[in-house]
């Protein structure tokens, strides 16, 4: 997939090069369900993601560096429902410059016209209000909270905040 500036692409070879540094940095992890992987825990996992059609890696056109991932996967809060979620992360130099507001924007469109979602959600971390901004700037509407929902990095327990945009919601915009 292509946007103006990205382009959204499966996992290959080489990519944890760029990824190492943007996935194991404060500025990811504080706002991620993840922990500190080492290289070769990220080799397998590009690997895995090779394979994958839910995990896309978000490459600079002018200079093909990777600069974060997005992920598309089942949505496990609602049942019998079309329903998928994202997750994301973005290196923290190339934070606020539009560049994941472009990335889920066509994932947004991936997931409805592609994948025939009926609903996409996001998760998000209480204190995480750039992240939420950005959902509601996509046309995401606040659900509401899962309390203490989910532990992050160094073990730091999170009120969960979900949101979402229906597949008639999606359609009436574009």
């Amino acid at each position: 997939m292509e946007t103006e500036r990205l382009i959204l692409r499966v996992a290959k070879p080489g990519d944890e090069e760029d990824l190492f540094e943007i996935r194991n940095s404060e500025f990811v992890l504080k706002y991620n369900c993840m922990k500190i992987i080492t290289k070769e825990e990220l080799q397998e996992q590009i690997t895995k993601d090779m394979e994958s059609e839910d995990t896309y890696c978000i490459e600079l056109k002018e200079s093909s560096k990777v600069i974060g991932k997005v992920d598309i996967d089942p949505d496990t809060l609602r049942y019998g429902v079309k329903a998928l979620g994202l997750s994301y992360y973005l290196g923290e130099e190339y934070s606020s410059k539009g560049y994941m507001t472009e990335a889920l924007k066509e994932m947004i469109r991936y997931a409805f016209e592609e994948r025939q979602a009926e609903v996409l959600s996001v998760r998000l971390f209480k204190d995480n209000g750039a992240s939420g901004r950005l959902a509601e700037k996509l046309g995401f509407v606040y659900e509401g909270c899962i309390r203490r929902g989910v532990k992050g990095h160094q073990d730091i327990i999170y009120d969960d905040m979900i949101y979402s945009i229906l597949r008639e919601e999606y359609d009436s915009v574009n």
